[in-house]
């Protein structure tokens, strides 16, 4: 908590004028768009695709902060940035493990595949209203899914834990780095 506790004072005590003001504005997007995602069940019960949404919607608005991206569009170009420049090795492990197509002929998604469909299952949220084709691991066993055809070995929270790493070393680096 103290650890958590100093990252937060540190970001809050950013004065605008200060080169690095930006990181105080990617805990406050990560904050919201986090908490929304955790708040949707409550309103919204077992829609993990809307869930997913707010998340992917995060990691692109961190890297887009964190690179000082103003214009519109390049929004797969700055999720894959995310996950592949702020997720630790072992969080990119997990990922890289928790979604496998159910073919055997063809190859895992490995990590990429994995950060892809993420971006697509925002993608069916947001431009086709579809919200409820897909599930993660519930806890106690896998979901298969047909639509796109993969099993999740990785549940929700996992994801949503993974995301939340990434935006603090994220908010970290340009902490000490701007």
């Amino acid at each position: 908590m103290d650890e958590a506790d100093t990252f937060v004072r540190t970001c809050e005590n950013l004065q605008s004028s200060a080169p690095n003001h930006v990181a105080k504005i990617m805990m406050h997007q990560a904050q919201r768009l986090i908490s929304i995602a955790d708040d949707l069940p409550r309103i919204m019960p077992h829609n993990e695709p809307l869930q997913v949404m707010f998340l992917i919607m995060c990691s692109e608005n961190i890297a887009k902060l964190h690179d000082g991206f103003s214009g519109e569009g390049k929004s797969r170009q700055y999720v894959q940035q995310f996950f592949s420049k702020f997720l630790s090795p072992p969080d990119k492990d997990t990922l890289s493990n928790g979604l496998t197509v159910n073919k055997d002929w063809l190859p895992p998604l490995g990590f990429d595949g994995a950060v892809n469909l993420l971006y697509d299952i925002r993608c069916s949220v947001v431009h086709e209203g579809i919200y409820t084709d897909f599930a993660f691991h519930d806890g106690h066993s896998s979901m298969v899914n047909t639509h796109p055809n993969v099993t999740a070995e990785i549940s929700f929270i996992q994801i949503r834990d993974i995301v939340v790493r990434g935006c603090i070393r994220a908010t970290n680096d340009k902490l000490l780095n701007a």
